[in-house]
């Protein structure tokens, strides 16, 4: 908030203060002298505009504060669905659900404990980020690169993993979950994934090796180190 305005929110208090310092006397002239009337009268009509007047005011500022939060988020949420490359993303506290993050480079985005159902990352370069606790359950994830990700605690169920890159990345974590998940034979696990992990997923095809729900790196033939080969 400016100076300017947090100057007018003390002086619209001190204004509500001798308003109600000024109801208060009156109040009391009227017990201790009734003959007074006209006078307390007065003083209260003056203490209780200056009460309402306060009220207002304030009400002003807030609601003007809340617009302009507003105005901010409206701008920052478009910048995000516009620009192409956002590496070292995090949305912090904000609300970033019906976002498409699809076909960005977001390499070392910071995703902890969002949550983000539904959410669009079809063919978008994750590497490194971290999504520890997230909720991503039901995201498009499909052709995703998640190379050196660290998924440990995130909510995958029913996540469309389908050509997604998880090599190095850390999916081994407590309560890492991929019931649901959708897979084929072009996504790439890490090498050593503990396979019980993988037996809610589900398999639209096997892996060309045999793994079941895709391959397991190094041996990964659509992705090499991370990058597409395709």
């Amino acid at each position: 908030m400016p100076g300017i305005a947090w100057a007018l929110l003390g002086f619209l208090i001190l204004l509500g203060i001798l308003g109600a310092a000024g109801a208060v006397f009156a109040w009391r002239m009227a017990v201790r002298e009734p003959e007074r009337e006209p006078r307390i009268e007065v003083l209260a009509g003056i203490g209780g505009g200056l009460i309402t007047g306060i009220a207002i005011g304030v009400s002003a500022l807030f609601l003007d504060k809340q617009i302009e939060e507003s105005q901010k988020y409206a701008t920052w949420r478009a910048n995000v669905e516009i620009v192409e490359a956002m590496p070292g993303f995090t949305p912090g506290n904000r609300d970033i659900e019906g976002i498409n993050f699809s076909g960005k480079l977001m390499h070392n985005a910071d995703f902890r404990g969002v949550k983000v159902q539904n959410g669009q990352f079809q063919d978008t370069y994750l590497e490194r980020s971290h999504f520890e606790g997230a909720d991503l359950q039901g995201a498009n994830l499909m052709g995703a690169n998640l190379y050196e990700a660290s998924l440990v605690g995130t909510n995958l169920d029913g996540a469309d993993l389908r050509s997604a890159n998880l090599t190095l990345a850390v999916v081994n974590g407590d309560k890492t979950s991929f019931k649901g998940a959708k897979v084929d034979a072009h996504t790439c696990w890490p090498k050593g994934v503990d396979k019980e992990m993988l037996d809610t997923v589900i398999v639209m095809n096997d892996g060309p090796d045999g793994f079941e729900g895709g391959e397991e790196a190094p041996d990964c033939t659509l992705w090499e180190g991370g990058e597409r080969t395709r």
